[in-house]
Parts: C-alpha cells; sequence; structure tokens
C-alpha cells in the first residue's frame, strides 16, 4: 500500500527524531511499521527489535535482495521495462519478485509500481533557466541502496495482522482523497483509523496523513513537494498525528 518510494525520505530528519524520542522516554524495544513502504524511516531509527510489513510482496523482496546486498539491475531501458510491466499485468511469473519490485518501483515515475509510467532520463529546466540531467532509476537505485536496513525483519503482510503490545507503531498509509495505487483502492479508512485507535490502547502510535478524524492531534507537520521533479509545483502538508485518548 505503498504511495511511492521515497516519500518519507524528503521529511526523515524532522519525523525520525519525533519518533526516537518516544522510544528513548518510553523503553520501547519493539519498533514496528506496517506500512513501511521505500524504508526511509524504519532505517534510521535505533530500536532493538524493528519490524517492516507491507502487502506488496514486490515490494519486500526488492527490500530483502538489498538487505541481503545482491545485486539490482545496472539499467532500466524501456524496453526491459516494458515487457516487465506486461508480464506484471499478465500475471505469468516469468520474473522473479524482486526483479517486478526493482522495476516496477525503481524504474516508474515517482515510484508507482507499473503506474506512473517510465521515468524516462533526460534533461529537466531548473528555476533559474538552466538545465541538468535526471537518471531517474540512479537515483532510486543509489537511494535505495545508500539505506542501512541490518537488524530490520521484512514481512509481506496485512497491517491488521499486527497485535502488538508496548511497542511504537508508525504507520504511513495511503493517503485518503489521493491517487492510489491499484492494491489499495479499496482501503477502508474508517476500518484503519479503528484500529488506530485499538493499537493506541497498549502502543504508542503516530500516523503521518494529511488529515485525520477529531480525536486524532497533529504533533508536527511540513508542506512538501509531491513530485521528483523539481519544476513541479505541486505540494501537500505532510503532518502527523497521536490518538488523544
Amino acid at each position: 500500500m505503498m504511495k511511492y518510494m521515497g516519500s518519507k525520505s524528503r521529511i526523515a530528519k524532522d519525523i525520525v527524531p519525533i519518533i526516537q524520542k518516544y522510544i528513548d522516554d518510553n523503553g520501547i524495544i519493539d519498533y514496528i511499521e506496517p506500512f513501511c513502504g521505500g524504508a526511509n524511516i524504519i532505517d534510521k531509527i535505533r530500536c532493538k527489535n524493528k519490524i517492516a510489513s507491507d502487502i506488496n510482496p514486490y515490494l519486500i523482496a526488492l527490500l530483502q535482495r538489498v538487505q541481503s546486498k545482491e545485486n539490482l539491475y545496472d539499467e532500466v531501458p524501456k524496453e526491459l521495462y516494458d515487457a516487465v510491466r506486461t508480464s506484471f499485468n499478465n500475471g505469468d511469473n516469468t520474473y522473479a519478485d524482486w526483479e517486478y519490485g526493482n522495476i516496477g518501483f525503481l524504474a516508474s515515475y515517482n515510484g508507482r509500481f507499473f503506474d506512473g509510467g517510465y521515468a524516462r532520463p533526460g534533461y529537466e529546466k531548473l528555476k533559474n533557466g538552466n538545465q541538468r540531467y535526471r537518471d531517474y532509476y540512479r537515483e532510486a537505485k543509489d537511494n535505495i541502496l545508500s539505506q542501512n536496513f541490518d537488524g530490520i525483519v521484512f514481512m509481506n503482510a496485512d497491517y491488521r495482522s499486527f497485535n502488538a503490545d508496548n511497542a511504537l507503531i508508525y504507520c504511513d498509509p495511503p493517503y485518503a482523497n489521493t491517487k492510489q495505487f491499484a492494491n489499495s483502492l479499496q482501503f477502508d479508512y474508517d476500518e484503519f483509523w479503528d484500529y488506530m485507535r485499538k493499537w493506541s490502547d497498549d502502543n504508542i502510535v503516530l500516523i503521518s496523513e494529511l488529515n485525520a478524524p477529531n480525536d486524532f492531534k497533529c504533533i508536527w507537520e511540513k508542506a512538501v513537494s509531491r513530485s521528483i521533479k523539481s519544476t513541479d509545483k505541486s505540494r501537500a502538508t505532510e503532518k502527523l498525528f497521536i490518538y488523544k485518548g
């Protein structure tokens, strides 16, 4: 149920210290991310036990491959991207799970897993009128290879399968009222917030969203870009919520 790969890398420096303080101040030993996405938060958290989960098996296979320090594709030309996307859409399992994850996330525009189109490299016009060359696949690959996944347990699971106690749970669900991935189109937001309330009885639960029900309070917010292109002006106010109860 990812939004896009690296979507939290831009605000990690802001929210990681907040999460870490809750962990340190409360003696937390279990840290859980049921919507781990590109793992741009959990890789920076210090905690004895760290679990990263996502419902997309190809994402988890990609993260596990990086964790095991096995090679990713050096480059992804458009022909390869189209072939793997067609294979995925046909469900013929021609490629390994990590290959679908590697190409579907890292070579798709905004990391949208075959849903945003091919992130074609090329020149990008800057605000000052100059141009710079962007190889979006290389940037995405370099980003994920720079992360430290040591000690993280990666799981392919639905968020509702977790039954934690005295943990810190950080949730980054597919945002409501935004363009969704195919596997999150039927996401039940009422059910999600009910789970956040229930988990908050025995855990510290922090949620990234743009908005939340009235019984949750915002403890941090920041306006950020929503695109990998510097010339794209689309922005949104990222917020971090906790249950008032």
